[in-house]
């Protein structure tokens, strides 16, 4: 099993509010949205820890809007694992009048996850993603006949303010934010919110 990563946070800011964890990719195209991944409240002067292991998981909401604000409550959530190619790819189906996942023979690069929507999947009345740790961390509108890719290799991002787990993120909006890198064979990582609202790390 992969060794568990592990942040934590002195808030020493001068407010009441919400840290949130976040990721982005490098290759993520302008329609996967990034969500608010974890998110926890606190006061000045605590401590909080955030954990997560890099376990990678397909999930949908009955959300095809996603627009900043908007919250992907996750319908259902199905295993998935990008090194193995049996494990690595999902459709997407609506039967029955509901939403589901089922099986997929199409198969998909080894090293990222798909998840192939069919005819029956009406236009931006749905949503699909991914997740890491069992929260949605990325998700997009589905469009029917169509296979969408996901490159999960992501960088961690901070910020404070007021969040909620699951909502979406403009990413253009995101000023005060800071960059969580986990050096090889580091799994554990302390930061610090500054009384001037700004980030340092507290651990070098």
């Amino acid at each position: 099993m992969a060794t568990p990563y592990v942040l934590n946070v002195d808030h020493q800011g001068t407010s009441c509010g919400d840290f949130c964890i976040y990721q982005t990719y490098e290759e993520q195209d302008e329609d996967i949205r990034s969500l608010v991944w974890f998110s926890k409240k606190a006061h000045p002067g605590t401590m909080i820890k955030f954990g997560w292991n890099v376990d990678y998981s397909f999930a949908w909401c009955e959300e095809g809007t996603l627009e900043p604000g908007v919250v992907f409550h996750a319908s259902e959530v199905r295993k998935a694992d990008p090194s193995n190619t049996s494990e690595n790819s999902i459709a997407f189906k609506r039967e029955k009048g509901a939403y589901h996942f089922v099986d997929s023979d199409h198969k998909t690069t080894q090293g990222k996850l798909g998840i192939r929507c069919d005819g029956s999947i009406p236009a931006g009345k749905v949503s699909i993603g991914i997740g890491m740790s069992g929260n949605p961390a990325f998700a997009r509108p589905a469009d029917p006949n169509l296979q969408y890719t996901f490159a999960p290799h992501p960088k961690y991002w901070i910020a404070f303010g007021d969040f909620e787990e699951g909502e979406v993120i403009d990413l253009n909006r995101m000023t005060q934010r800071y960059e969580i890198k986990f050096p090889v064979n580091q799994y554990e990582r302390s930061i610090r919110l500054t009384p001037d609202n700004t980030w340092e790390a507290a651990d070098e």
